[in-house]
C-alpha cells in the first residue's frame, strides 16, 4: 500500500494499520518527523533499533521477532540502511510475526525495480512512503505549522530560514527548535533571530566546506585551524555539506539526461544557485564524478550514525576527520 508522506505527517496514527512500513527517499528531515512521530505515539513499547549491517551478519531480527518482550507488552522494530540485501531475512520474519511487532524500514532511495519497494507497495497489510525532497511552498507550510501561535512570524523571517537552509528541512528543524528555545513567550523579534539562527557559522563552514570539495588542502586545514567548529552545530555542518554533495550529483545526473554542459544546468537549476557560487560549484563539478560523490554521500551518511551513535567520542573532531579527508580525496583526483 502506497501512503503519502504528507498524509503520514498529519495523521501518524495511520501507520498503525499495517504490518510494518517502509519510509525511503532523500529527504532526512521527513523521515526523522515521522521517526519521533512514532516513537511519540508508542511511549508504551519497547523500541528496537537494528541496522542492515547488523542484520546481515546474524539472525538478529528473527530472534528480535522471536523473543518475547521484558519491558513492555508490544515491541517496535526500527530497521535503518535498509536495501534489497536483506530483503529475504525481512520478507521470511513477516511471515513470523504475528502482528504484535510492528516493524519500521528506514531506507534512502530506492529503485522501482526495488524487491522491498514491490513487495510493500503491492501487499495490503504492508505500507511504504516516499519522502521527496522539500519545496519552498512545502517548508513554508511546515514553519507555519511547528511555530503555530507565535507573534512576529512574518513572510520575511519565513524566507530567511528557509533561504539560509538550503531548502533541508534538517537544517530548518534545528532553527525552528531554537527559536522555540529562545522566544519562550512565543513574541519572534528580527533582530534577536538573526543573531541566535545559524547563518553567520553558516557563512564559515561553507568555506570550509568548499575548500574542501575542491582538494585544497592547506587552505582547508587553515581554516579549520582558524575557525571553531562548534560540537552543538555538528549535525548542522554535517547537514550542510551532505546537501552540497547531494546538490553536486544532482548538477550531474541532469547534465547526463539532457545532455548539456554543466554551466548550462546552473543556469536552470531549480531552487536556483547563487551566482557568486556558480564558479566553486563548476570547480568541484570538474573535481569529482558521480560514483565518487555516490561514496561521499554514504561516508557522510555513516559519519552521522558514528556520531548518533557513539557517545564517548568528540563530534566536532568527527567533522574535522572528515573534512580532511574529504579534502585529502579531492586532492588525489585529477581534474
Amino acid at each position: 500500500m502506497i501512503l503519502k508522506s504528507y498524509v503520514l505527517e498529519q495523521n501518524p496514527e495511520i501507520l498503525k494499520n499495517y504490518q510494518a512500513t517502509v519510509i525511503y527517499g532523500q529527504n532526512d528531515g521527513i523521515k526523522d518527523d515521522l521517526k519521533e512521530e512514532i516513537k511519540k505515539k508508542n511511549r508504551e513499547c519497547e523500541i528496537i533499533t537494528l541496522f542492515e549491517s547488523d542484520i546481515l551478519k546474524s539472525e538478529i531480527l528473527y530472534q528480535t521477532i522471536a523473543n518475547q518482550s521484558l519491558f513492555a507488552e508490544k515491541k517496535i522494530i526500527f530497521i535503518f540502511n535498509a536495501s534489497d540485501k536483506i530483503f529475504s531475512q525481512i520478507s521470511e520474519s513477516l511471515e513470523k510475526n504475528n502482528n504484535d511487532i510492528q516493524i519500521y524500514i528506514f531506507s534512502e532511495s530506492l529503485e522501482k525495480k526495488s524487491k522491498l519497494r514491490g513487495l510493500f507497495e503491492k501487499t495490503k497489510k504492508l505500507a511504504i512512503c516516499a519522502c521527496y525532497e522539500d519545496n519552498e511552498r512545502t517548508l513554508i507550510t511546515y514553519i507555519n505549522k511547528e511555530l503555530n501561535g507565535f507573534g512576529g512570524l512574518s513572510g520575511e523571517i519565513t524566507n530567511i530560514i528557509i533561504n539560509n537552509s538550503n531548502l533541508n528541512r534538517k537544517i530548518i528543524k534545528d532553527e525552528i527548535d531554537k527559536i522555540k528555545n529562545f522566544f519562550l513567550e512565543k513574541k519572534i523579534n528580527k533582530k534577536e533571530i538573526l543573531e541566535i539562527l545559524n547563518i553567520k557559522i553558516n557563512n564559515g563552514f561553507e568555506e570550509i566546506r568548499d575548500k574542501s570539495l575542491i582538494g585544497e588542502k592547506f587552505k582547508t586545514n587553515k581554516l579549520l585551524s582558524e575557525t571553531e567548529i562548534l560540537n552543538e552545530e555538528v549535525f548542522f555542518y554535517l547537514t550542510n555539506l551532505s546537501s552540497r554533495v547531494i546538490r553536486l550529483h544532482e548538477i550531474m545526473q541532469m547534465s547526463e539526461e539532457n545532455d548539456s554542459k554543466y554551466d548550462q544546468i546552473l543556469e536552470i537549476i531549480k531552487p536556483p544557485i547563487f551566482w557568486k557560487d556558480k564558479p566553486i560549484v563548476l570547480q568541484q563539478l570538474k573535481k569529482w564524478n558521480k560514483k565518487r560523490l555516490e561514496d561521499l554521500i554514504i561516508m557522510i551518511s555513516k559519519t552521522e550514525i558514528l556520531m548518533k551513535k557513539t557517545t564517548y567520542l568528540r563530534n566536532d573532531i568527527i567533522i574535522k576527520n572528515l573534512i580532511v579527508s574529504i579534502a585529502n580525496k579531492a586532492s588525489s583526483i585529477s581534474s
